[in-house]
């Protein structure tokens, strides 16, 4: 075992034992009656994700290392660059992916309805603590706000499934088009997030639009569902596409990995909203099985 894996494994354990404590720890004291707290147990399910996420990374590094025997080579090298590139490039690109949901979206419609924005925040942290947009506009009609409210759903779908269309249609150099794809991404399970779990469980946009009786909770779900069937197949060509130069024969298992994202995404904004429903977490697993089923069965059969 390399010590790469080694130190993967071993920060994946510390993350599980501290969501077990953080689950656990409580905090007593006494006023006029004692009081038993949890303070710690809201960072359980983030913790646990992380320690899931580098047990996944080292599972990579231990496949995707040379086989024994031989000596790193260049290319592994390349891929290695290739890799830290990747991620590096993907939480860049969430932050402008939150802008243009913030800014692009809500931001330039209140702007067009002659309402003036008072501040706004973009999270590093999002999906866990969501970004956010203040304004005022006077006199502002139900239509307007309905528009408002969506226009950052909107926005976000039209820049994602745009760059896919583009990506999917042309093909470009990898430095160019990874930048696109991860834009894109998170536009993508932006909007669809928020229509998904906004339709299980109503909250901010999602939630003042199904109380202005623009959109029902089913009717959240099943345009949420649309598009997510819409652009996954997509996306997972996309990246096939980008990856082939760097994992070849591996490709099929990097994008069944790279699905992981949406389960995890999934137990942050849980965690972040202090919402739980019995069919989110499973849920989440769906892109991970369509992408086996796609990459592992139906292409297979094609061979």
């Amino acid at each position: 075992m390399s010590w790469k894996e080694k130190a993967l494994f071993f920060g994946s354990c510390v993350s599980f034992v501290m969501a077990v404590y953080a689950y656990f720890y409580e905090s007593r004291y006494t006023e006029w009656l004692p009081v038993v707290t949890y303070p710690f147990r809201e960072y359980t399910i983030p913790l646990a994700f992380i320690g899931l996420a580098l047990l996944i990374m080292a599972l990579i590094v231990r496949k995707f290392r040379p086989e024994r025997g031989k000596k790193n080579s260049a290319s592994d090298a390349k891929l290695w660059v290739f890799i830290v590139i990747f991620l590096v490039v993907g939480l860049v690109m969430k932050l402008v992916g939150e802008a243009v949901h913030e800014l692009l979206g809500h931001g330039l419609s209140v702007l067009l309805f002659g309402g003036q924005i008072t501040d706004f925040f973009i999270s590093p942290f999002w999906p866990y603590e969501f970004s956010r947009i203040n304004w005022n506009i006077p006199s502002a009609t139900p239509i307007q706000m309905a528009w408002i409210l969506g226009s950052g759903i909107l926005i976000s779908a039209i820049v994602s499934f745009s760059i896919q269309i583009l990506l999917w249609w042309r093909q470009f150099r990898w430095q160019f088009s990874l930048p696109l794809f991860w834009l894109s991404f998170w536009c993508f399970v932006n909007a669809v997030g928020y229509l998904i779990v906004g339709g299980v469980f109503p909250f901010g946009d999602v939630g003042e639009l199904i109380h202005l009786e623009v959109l029902t909770p089913s009717l959240s779900m099943i345009i949420g569902a649309a598009l997510f069937l819409a652009g996954f197949f997509i996306f997972s060509e996309i990246l096939a596409k980008t990856l082939t130069t760097f994992l070849m024969e591996k490709t099929r298992w990097a994008i069944l990995v790279f699905w992981f994202v949406i389960p995890a995404l999934t137990g942050f904004t849980v965690a972040g909203r202090g919402i739980f429903h019995f069919l989110l977490i499973p849920f989440s697993f769906v892109p991970i099985l369509l992408s086996y089923l796609s990459e592992f069965q139906v292409k297979k059969g094609k061979q």
